[in-house]
């Protein structure tokens, strides 16, 4: 069902109404009527980033950026991560580009949040699919969030002053480089609280979390295997099925992504867009 929404964000000087369809209960929505490709006013661009906090995950379909286009409009919402040796194949520095021949970064088929790695991971991403397979392909989200507010109280009591370990692994961090990221491992609480909102959420995920700190292995092994399935549950998850041109929206801070690895030799090229995020914070600060 398709539904008119108000943006209420005090930092609006009107209310912005966007077509929105929801797209699962608890994460995911499409929107409609924006052409991205027009400079926005700071009204609406306030009123996506509110979605966005909302929802976590926002799409719009059709929109097929240049890449000029995608810097600018991801520059609307925070200072753009540059890294300082951008990857060759990039068309401008600061769009990450992803290739399904590329044998390192081309596919990566396990659930995780951006660069979690660093002291201070990314805040929100800005993707585009440029060539997509004939079928296949899709990316799949989970509510990190959600999946706090659905844990039983008392584990949320023996879980919010943990820490945990983030490690650039499997991909080899001699790949990366210091130069390029910062840091290859960094110590985040394993319950983050957001920066913008106030609400926890879970901040682990099987491709990047090691080890719960102050924990025997078998322990911290053993949570962390409950904590990731918890939040990789189908009620946790929206999937989207990408046309060429889409940008979506992400908020790295309380969603987890996988992208689907089912299309065999088929070609698949996107181009990635992060914003600078803060330093992680948990309960006690």
């Amino acid at each position: 069902m398709t539904t008119i929404i108000s943006d209420l964000s005090p930092r609006t000087a009107s209310a912005v109404k966007l077509n929105v369809r929801k797209l699962s209960p608890l994460i995911g929505s499409e929107v409609h009527d924006v052409d991205l490709k027009a400079t926005q006013s700071d009204d609406t661009i306030a009123a996506i980033r509110a979605l966005l906090l909302e929802r976590g995950v926002i799409f719009f379909p059709g929109q097929h950026l240049s890449p000029e286009q995608h810097l600018a409009l991801a520059g609307r919402f925070g200072v753009v991560d540059v890294p300082a040796k951008p990857r060759p194949t990039s068309p401008l520095p600061g769009i990450s580009v992803f290739d399904s021949r590329d044998e390192v970064y081309g596919r990566v088929s396990r659930w995780h949040a951006d660069l979690t790695s660093s002291e201070t991971p990314q805040s929100i991403a800005v993707f585009q699919p440029i060539t997509l397979p004939e079928v296949g392909g899709d990316t799949i989200w989970a509510s990190t969030e959600a999946a706090y507010d659905r844990l039983s109280e008392p584990l949320k009591k023996a879980i919010e002053e943990l820490v945990a370990v983030h490690a650039l692994t499997p991909i080899k961090t001699s790949e990366w480089g210091k130069g390029n990221l910062g840091f290859h491992w960094a110590e985040h609480p394993v319950v983050r609280v957001h920066p913008e909102t106030g609400r926890k959420s879970l901040f682990v995920s099987p491709r990047y979390t090691t080890e719960i700190l102050g924990l025997r292995p078998h322990e911290s092994a053993a949570l962390l295997k409950l904590l990731n399935e918890h939040i990789t549950q189908p009620e946790h998850q929206v999937r989207y099925r990408w046309t060429e041109g889409a940008i979506a929206f992400w908020d790295n801070r309380n969603t987890l992504h996988y992208a689907v690895d089912d299309y065999d030799d088929g070609l698949r090229i996107v181009h990635r867009v992060g914003i600078l995020g803060d330093r992680p914070f948990g309960v006690k600060r």
